[in-house]
């Protein structure tokens, strides 16, 4: 086998380099561009559902959802002795349920408008602690500071992530502060860890003594039965009258509006967003 001899001039040489250094600059470019870019905005949330629900609404949707999952576990057993945490499993596929019905039925979207949420019972965002006005461990709240100096009643606070909101004179012996927790809780199962500190007399989970809406929710074969109950008339008397829309929303997403039920909707209730009377087939 011959060999040819390729004669490369110094000019051609000092090109050549110039261009491979123009090139690996290129590469490095693209590779650390790859590398550091941020990621495409997801349209999605971990529950898979489409991120078609304005953020006001998602809130209470995460909401109303932990709040349906604390009743359907309350059937089973008193809340107060179920785990302070909330069942996630049922809160993500009730979640899941109500922002489908909000972007599949235009039916789901008035509703929402409507502000027609879950009855705020159970507690799952605070607790009123009423406790002896001279207690020690209170001495800081009566300068201003939201803090106590019991070490249990303080690991309480750090365990759950719960904040000092308020603190008021309750009575002639006796200060009261409210306690909001970051995330949905079970507050009946975290009232009775407050219990047995000194002072604390009383705790109050803060739930109304008259209705109002509320949305229930049962499970039914594939997904959830969800029922929006618009109340009106003389419902503080424990009277009045409501108003049912009832949905079944299946975990791959389909949504049918089954039926609506009770009394027609007043003429004066308005929930869409050009001001018109929600829809009534009831």
């Amino acid at each position: 086998m011959q060999y040819v001899k390729i004669h490369i001039s110094s000019n051609e040489n000092q090109l050549m380099k110039k261009s491979f250094i123009i090139f690996s600059t290129i590469i490095l470019f693209l590779v650390s561009h790859c590398l550091t870019a941020q990621p495409m905005a997801s349209k999605t949330n971990p529950s898979g559902v489409k991120k078609a629900v304005p953020a006001s609404i998602d809130r209470q949707f995460k909401r109303d959802a932990a709040r349906m999952a604390l009743r359907l576990d309350a059937e089973k057993e008193d809340a107060r002795y179920l785990p302070v945490a909330i069942s996630r499993d049922n809160i993500n596929s009730l979640y899941k349920a109500l922002c489908n019905i909000y972007i599949n039925d235009e039916t789901g979207k008035s509703i929402a408008r409507c502000n027609i949420r879950t009855f705020p019972n159970p507690s799952i965002d605070h607790i009123v602690i009423i406790f002896k006005r001279h207690v020690d461990w209170a001495a800081p709240l009566k300068q201003g500071i939201s803090e106590t100096t019991n070490k249990e009643f303080n690991r309480l606070l750090d365990q759950y992530d719960l904040a000092i909101e308020k603190h008021v004179q309750w009575n002639e012996s006796q200060d009261a502060i409210t306690l909001r927790s970051k995330e949905p809780l079970n507050m009946a199962a975290l009232a009775s860890q407050f219990d047995n500190i000194p002072g604390v007399v009383q705790i109050d989970l803060g739930v109304p003594k008259f209705g109002g809406n509320d949305i229930k929710a049962k499970r039914v074969t594939g997904g959830w039965e969800i029922d929006f109950i618009y109340s009106f008339g003389a419902t503080a008397g424990g009277g009045g009258n409501q108003h049912i829309w009832r949905f079944k929303a299946l975990d791959n997403g389909q949504v049918t509006l089954l039926k609506e039920l009770g009394e027609p909707l007043p003429s004066w209730m308005r929930c869409d967003s050009e001001g018109r009377p929600m829809a009534s087939r009831g």
